[in-house]
């Protein structure tokens, strides 16, 4: 199981929700920025739940709207949710950036690819970055648990932005005792 399973199982455990509720809390708490998670993952996910007796589902009609279906964990998904936060919460820490496959790769570009792409690094590094500094006191209200997260992302990108810098700084003086 994964952290996708992990982030629809504690939104099932908080509360009953419909698929299309857990896809638009996915959003709400940005949560797709940091784990692949679209709509049809979710959707596909609580099907797989049902048949696995994670979940219940009713569906219920809500006046002139249609159907819809709703989600309720049951005491199997419940103790599935809790052996998944033990688990993840003691794993190793590991940060994947897909800027890393770049990087490894570097050295097979001529010097304006490589700058090029050096530099597409470094403006999306600041332009996160950028866009997080910008939602965090829009998001000031929103718990300490989602907002912590948004923090703890924009620390991480002032660090790669220095990362990134000194990086470019090594390549230049590399590039200065070859010639």
């Amino acid at each position: 199981m994964s952290t996708i399973d992990l982030i629809i199982l504690g939104s099932l455990y908080q509360s009953p929700k419909s698929a299309y509720e857990l896809q638009k809390q996915v959003e709400a708490r940005n949560l797709s920025r940091w784990v692949k998670i679209g709509s049809f993952t979710v959707y596909k996910k609580v099907v797989q739940y049902e048949k696995k007796e994670y979940v219940t589902s009713k569906t219920v009609k809500n006046g002139n709207m249609p159907d819809k279906t709703i989600y309720t964990i049951t005491p199997s998904g419940e103790k599935t949710f809790k052996e998944l936060m033990k688990k993840f919460s003691m794993a190793e820490t590991r940060v994947f950036l897909d800027f890393n496959a770049v990087i490894v790769n570097l050295a097979l570009l001529d010097d304006n690819e490589s700058k090029e792409c050096l530099t597409n690094i470094r403006e999306s590094i600041h332009n996160t970055k950028m866009q997080i500094s910008e939602e965090l006191p829009v998001h000031e209200n929103i718990p300490l648990y989602g907002r912590t997260i948004m923090e703890q992302q924009a620390l991480l990108l002032e660090v790669l932005e220095q990362w990134e810098e000194d990086f470019e700084k090594q390549l230049s003086g590399m590039k200065g005792d070859r010639g």
